[in-house]
């Protein structure tokens, strides 16, 4: 396709969202970037995010590059900025098509339209995003023809077209393109690799299969081991030593042991030994699969235990046992395999119970990564969770700034837990995540970096837990519920006023290491403490 006065430059942009987490690399970015080159469009790739640009710098690197279609990959997360970028640009007067793509636009594409973007993509992206720009130069297909996307009329009306966006397979995708690869290496930032998309698990608070729905078809689909080796090897080749999976569930069936020790064997093979971050469920961490995980270069995983309580299990859909939780974590432990144990300690119907199986197991497995003592269920749009307290009016009014519509802890004591460990959470939030980002985020360091970084985190989960058990001998005492509110609350800002001096001298503490091993923390303030 030969160039015409730019008709055929597409910018693909990302704005800094407001997260507490420091930048990784948009690998959507660069497989739409790789699938529009190859259909003969040219393509510049703006990550605000990995670049540390403001809004005003990205809006003036877009308008720059006097592109046709514009498009932002977007969350809830950063959904202003893009807004704001998106306006930035048309007040510079440049008039190139607007559109907006990801989970975000997905479940809130009329929001999105209403703020000014001519387009929304609802789903996987690859398809619409080249018939978008083939209307923008040619003006066919019409955008009623083209599959998962939210437009405005001329009138301004919004338009959904009802056919979703189709999952392109694997094989008909080439290799991301890797635009920010050298950004991604000097910030030490994980590489991100891609080996399968969607999950097929049914949790009720997840958006992902909410997402995977939008566009029919498998939940889950997979490249095949040989392709992903040949990705890796070509990254090793560039200098990429350390690579976090971004698959939202790594293990799913049919892979198994037998596909676990295929990779690793792979890997072996070629000569290369990546260091690996991954997602897993517990169910699926068997014993083979974690040894073969763990030779295969997995040194730490991302692993929803969500609870340790059954009856919250249960509520949450999850596949995994009490018991195969517990099984999963020492599995991981025996193979020196870091885990951030997601949790979720509160939805709507959380007992007092409930919350002392948590706390007995948390104490148990006080060596897990963990954002902090406090954590909740979302009530995110398309989620069963979020349809169920619809159906039962447990829904608020008021959404919170990342789109989670609000809903109240039904029994009163447990209310009063809920309460004072949130505003614990809220004090101390700035020095969890920038105590764990190096893990959680992580980054790419050595085995010495790791266990300094881990040391620290386990030391802020045993004062969580202290402060934990005092909530709920309050909670389970004489108190009569009337009053325990305000003694839970008094409680808490006593332990606050008695801990401020402990907790100033670890953030220095958590300063120090991050200069030891050459890293800057520049995330916002948590917005999910709201």
């Amino acid at each position: 396709m030969s160039r015409r006065n730019g008709q055929d430059r597409i910018v693909l942009a990302t704005p800094s969202p407001v997260t507490h987490r420091t930048a990784e690399e948009n690998l959507g970015l660069g497989y739409l970037a790789a699938y529009l080159r190859q259909e003969g469009y040219e393509v510049v790739v703006v990550d605000g995010w990995l670049q540390g640009i403001d809004v005003e710098a990205l809006a003036r690197r877009i308008v720059e590059a006097r592109p046709a279609l514009v498009g932002f990959a977007c969350y809830r997360s950063n959904m202003m900025r893009a807004i704001e970028a998106m306006r930035l640009v048309r007040r510079a007067g440049a008039r190139p098509v607007t559109v907006a793509g990801g989970y975000g636009p997905t479940f809130h594409a009329a929001e999105f339209l209403e703020a000014g973007f001519d387009a929304v993509v609802r789903g996987e992206g690859e398809l619409p995003m080249r018939m978008l720009a083939q209307h923008v130069c040619t003006g066919t297909p019409s955008l009623e023809r083209i599959p998962g996307l939210s437009f405005r009329d001329t009138d301004g009306t919004q338009r959904h077209n009802a056919e979703p966006a189709p999952k392109l397979p694997f094989a008909q995708l080439p290799h991301p393109h890797r635009d920010t690869l050298d950004l991604t290496i000097a910030r030490r930032s994980l590489v991100h690799l891609q080996t399968a998309r969607g999950c097929q698990a049914t949790c009720t608070f997840c958006s992902i299969i909410a997402f995977e729905r939008v566009g029919g078809g498998p939940n889950w689909r997979q490249r095949s081991i040989r392709d992903v080796a040949d990705e890796v090897e070509r990254l090793w080749e560039h200098g990429a030593r350390y690579f976090k999976i971004i698959d939202d569930s790594l293990v799913e069936p049919p892979r198994d042991a037998a596909w676990c020790a295929e990779l690793a064997d792979e890997f072996e093979a070629r000569g290369v030994s990546p260091r690996l971050r991954g997602s897993i469920r517990a169910d699926r961490a068997e014993e083979d699969v974690v040894r073969e995980l763990a030779r295969a270069g997995f040194f730490s995983f991302s692993c929803g235990i969500e609870n340790f309580s059954k009856s919250a299990l249960r509520r949450m859909a999850k596949r995994a046992t009490v018991e195969q939780n517990f099984a999963a974590l020492d599995r991981f432990r025996a193979y020196g395999i870091y885990v951030q144990a997601g949790h979720i300690l509160f939805d709507d119907r959380t007992t007092l119970a409930e919350l002392e199986d948590n706390y007995a197991a948390m104490r148990r497995y006080s060596w897990t990564i963990s954002k902090g003592i406090f954590t909740e269920m979302y009530a995110a749009a398309g989620t069963r969770f979020t349809r169920a307290l619809t159906r039962r009016g447990g829904l608020q009014i008021n959404q919170d700034a990342l789109g989670n519509t609000r809903y109240d802890v039904l029994d009163p004591r447990v209310r009063c837990v809920y309460g004072a460990l949130k505003r614990w959470q809220k004090e101390h939030a700035a020095v969890y995540d920038k105590a764990i980002d190096p893990l959680s985020a992580p980054k790419a360091l050595d085995d010495a970096e790791l266990a300094l970084m881990h040391r620290l985190s386990v030391e802020l989960r045993e004062t969580d837990l202290d402060l934990f058990r005092l909530l709920l001998d309050a909670a389970v005492g004489p108190t009569a519920t009337a009053r325990l509110e305000e003694e839970t609350r008094d409680l808490v800002e006593a332990e606050i006023a008695r801990t401020a001096t402990r907790y100033r001298e670890f953030d220095t503490r958590v300063e120090e290491a991050y200069r030891k091993v050459g890293l800057v923390y520049d995330a916002d303030s948590n917005p999910f403490l709201c």
